[in-house]
This record gives structure tokens, C-alpha cells and sequence, in this order.
């Protein structure tokens, strides 16, 4: 990465038409990838990517000057996690899935996945739109309600020990959470104070929404 860029921001398929969210969270400090029909949003929304990366059987192969990896309809994975993977090889530290949120619940939880492979390869990432950011915390994490208003907090693929959730409106003190737990969903902030949410063990899904 010769031009230092440390975050890459990958836009996915989904159909998500808020262009100005997407302008917003492109800029130019950032290594774009596009997958597959990706790289149509971020031209509406004035940016090229710097990597295409797909098997386009959703749109028309991208006559565009920039570096393009076409993929093969039959695959094991999909273009969003192949896009994801390449960002992890090309050492990327932080990663932004945008256009990543839409119809298919199959490829909402594929795309969470993605989160479980960055978090296994030290990297950071997030899945972000207008009304909802999810991501995984290991250790802890402090957030505030300025973009988001609301945040649930699900353990992961597993049992988690000791979460703590302080000067949120409801508060939890070194708890167990089971993967079937829901009883931390649709917490909210109190007095626009930030929240700390840490966890002794395991892996919990933060997800962060507006309505």
C-alpha cells in the first residue's frame, strides 16, 4: 500500500439507495472495493473504486479504468467476502462494509460473518448504513448516541461472561449471556452519557440503530 491508506471501505450490493450516507462515508483517504454491482452505487455517488471485485451476474461487467477481478458465478464464497478477504491480505488494519444491509437475510448474516473473519485476523470492522451499525467486542468498547440512538448487545456464537453495560439507561453488572439471551436488546442512553460495555470472556454482537 504504497499511497499508506489504513482503512479500505468496501460497498456491497444491497439495495441501499442513500447516496448521500454512502458520499459521506466515502473519502478520499480511503481504499475503495466495490463488489460486483458495488461499483455502480459508488459512481452515483462520485467516487471510482480503486478494486472491482465480482462476478457480476447482477449487473454488466464494468467498463471502467481501474484494477478488476472477475470471479466466477460458481464459488464458495460470496463477492462481499471474497472483497472482505482481499482487504485482510492486502493488510488493511480497519474496514468499512457499506450497502451491506437489504432484502436478503442470508446475505445480512453472511455479511455479519465478515465480522467474525476480520475480528480473527486483528482487524477492525464495521457494517454501517444510516439506521443501523453492527459490529463484534471482545474486551470493551465506549459508545455515545449522537449517530445512533438505541444499541443491543446479543453474545456471539457462544457463552458470554462478566458483560458489563455502565451509564446506559439499563445497566448490567458482570453478567452471563447466553446466545439466546435477548433481554439486552433496545437499550438506549441516559443524559447523552457515553456507555462502556466491556465482557471478561467471549464475543458479543453490538449492533447500534436509529428507527
Amino acid at each position: 500500500m504504497g499511497n499508506k491508506k489504513i482503512k479500505c471501505v468496501i460497498v456491497s450490493g444491497a439495495p441501499d439507495q442513500d447516496y448521500d450516507f454512502l458520499k459521506n462515508r466515502l473519502h478520499e483517504d480511503a481504499y475503495i472495493i466495490a463488489a460486483d454491482s458495488g461499483y455502480l452505487k459508488c459512481i452515483k455517488a462520485g467516487f471510482v473504486p480503486d478494486l472491482i471485485i465480482g462476478d457480476f451476474d447482477s449487473s454488466e461487467y464494468p467498463e471502467m479504468d481501474t484494477e478488476i477481478i472477475r470471479l466466477p458465478a460458481e464459488k464458495d464464497f460470496t463477492d462481499t467476502f471474497t472483497c472482505v478477504k482481499k482487504a485482510v491480505d492486502m493488510g488493511f488494519s480497519e474496514i468499512e462494509l457499506l450497502c451491506a444491509i437489504g432484502n436478503r437475510a442470508d446475505h445480512n448474516y453472511a455479511n455479519m460473518l465478515c465480522l467474525d473473519y476480520c475480528r480473527k485476523h486483528n482487524v477492525k470492522c464495521v457494517i454501517s448504513n444510516r439506521h443501523n451499525r453492527i459490529q463484534l467486542v471482545k474486551n470493551e468498547i465506549t459508545i455515545n448516541g449522537s449517530e445512533y440512538k438505541y444499541f443491543s448487545v446479543y453474545a456471539f456464537l457462544g457463552t458470554v461472561e462478566g458483560l458489563t453495560i455502565k451509564d446506559a439507561y439499563y445497566a448490567v453488572n458482570h453478567i452471563a449471556l447466553q446466545p439466546s439471551d435477548q433481554f439486552a436488546q433496545s437499550n438506549c442512553f441516559k443524559n447523552n452519557m457515553p456507555v462502556k460495555i466491556s465482557v471478561q470472556s467471549g464475543i458479543i454482537l453490538l449492533i447500534q440503530s436509529n428507527d
